[in-house]
Order: C-alpha cells, then structure tokens, then sequence
C-alpha cells in the first residue's frame, strides 16, 4: 500500500553499428530482493520468498520469460536494492517492420502500379483491434479504392454481408462465441452471401486445418502473421474476378 510500479522504455546504445536495442524495465517499490537469491529467480520451480507469500505460483514465469529473450536475440536483467525495490528489464533489438521494409525496398511498387485503380469493398471478422489495424494500414497505402469494415463477432457475420455486400470477406477462426468455421458453414449456406468469396486469415498454419476449411469452401487460407505480398495478391485475385 503506497508503493508504485512504473514501466519505462527507452533506447539502448549498443556496439554493433545500425542496431539500437529497445529496453522495457519495470521498477517496483517492493521489499527488493537478496543479492545472493538473483541468479535463482531464472531457476525453473524456483520462488524466492515464497514461504512468506500467500499468493500461489510455479516458479516458471521468469524461467520462459529468459528463454524467449534467448530466442529472439534479446536479454533480461535485474537490479534490485533490499528495502527499497527492484527493477526487471528486457531489451530486444530494434527492427524495421515488415511492410516498411517491403516498402524500401521497392517490392510492392510494381505490384501497386497494376491494382492502385480497384474499386471495392471488404468485410473483415476479426477480434483483435492490432490484426485489423494492420489490414486497414495496409489498404489504406497500397489499396485506398478498398473500403474497409470491421466487425469482432461471428454472430454478425452473415447479416453484416447480406446488409453491405462485400466484395471480399477476410474471416479470423478464433473468435469469441461463434467460432470461424461455423461463419463459413453459415455464410455458405444463405443464398444473399454464398457467392462472397471468403479468405481465411488464421494464426493456425496446420496443414490439415488448412485442407478442411478450402474444402468446406473457403477460397484461400492466410496464415500470421501476414506475408503482405501474398496477401495483396490474393485480395487483387478475388476482387477483380
């Protein structure tokens, strides 16, 4: 009671030319932690202080927070000052995302120069606001002629397309309530919407779940993260049939 958790980000230097690590520390003003205890907090099943805590854990989160640093090239780190608190930090290297990167290098230019004059619209159930801000920046710079609307429930699914029309519908699977695979079925199964061309856009890249939905009738399977180029191509193929 009293105390504060403070998030801060910064840049850090760092000695290999063109790279600036992007540093995310947490700082407490907690009861800090014993030197001689820091190195085994990274210890699977390890707690330290547990026997003085009511709250219940494994001792497995700071475990898989350091092994996906190792993975991605980034570290992890402590300080921590008995009495007064500690702070936990993170740093992974600072990238160009991938479509100012495709951008640079001149890759969707040629392809832009050939769709840059469609004229459409596209219904896209998703719920994840990060996933549809993508889309919507990605039409925005290489597809403007492309209205976009959004909608994070299934259940609307087949009334949104009978009430707007779409030219091209991009349907998530995973979504809350009525799962993906059940908005395709229904989507299939009304005369208004059957003939809407519906691209699956999913996280699950499983081959057999790839097979089952463009049998049951979806007209391509997208995986995440988005490989914009197939994605340009594929939105292009479907609306300018």
């Amino acid at each position: 009671e009293g105390g504060s958790v403070i998030i801060k980000t910064s840049l850090s230097r760092n000695e290999m030319p063109g790279v600036s690590p992007v540093r995310i520390a947490i700082s407490d003003t907690g009861p800090g932690i014993n030197p001689d205890d820091i190195p085994k907090l990274f210890y699977a099943f390890e707690r330290i202080g547990a026997e003085k805590s009511e709250i219940e854990g494994t001792g497995l989160g700071l475990v898989v927070v350091k092994k996906l640093m190792d993975a991605m090239g980034g570290t992890i780190g402590v300080e921590s000052v008995r009495g007064q608190g500690s702070t936990f930090w993170i740093e992974l290297p600072l990238i160009e995302n991938h479509l100012s990167k495709l951008e640079g290098d001149g890759n969707l230019l040629s392809h832009d120069a050939v769709s840059s004059g469609i004229s459409a619209s596209m219904l896209y159930i998703e719920d994840n606001d990060s996933n549809i801000e993508l889309v919507s920046q990605i039409l925005a710079n290489h597809r403007p002629g492309i209205r976009l609307l959004a909608h994070k429930q299934g259940e609307q699914a087949v009334n949104l397309a009978m009430e707007h029309a779409p030219d091209l519908i991009l349907l998530d699977l995973n979504l809350p309530g009525l799962q993906g695979s059940e908005v395709l079925k229904l989507l299939l199964a009304n005369e208004k919407t059957r003939d809407i061309p519906v691209v699956i856009v999913s996280a699950d890249a499983m081959p057999r779940q790839r097979k089952e939905l463009l049998l049951a009738g979806a007209k391509h399977y997208l995986t995440k993260p988005l490989d914009v180029m197939e994605f340009l191509r594929v939105v292009d193929l479907e609306i300018q049939k």
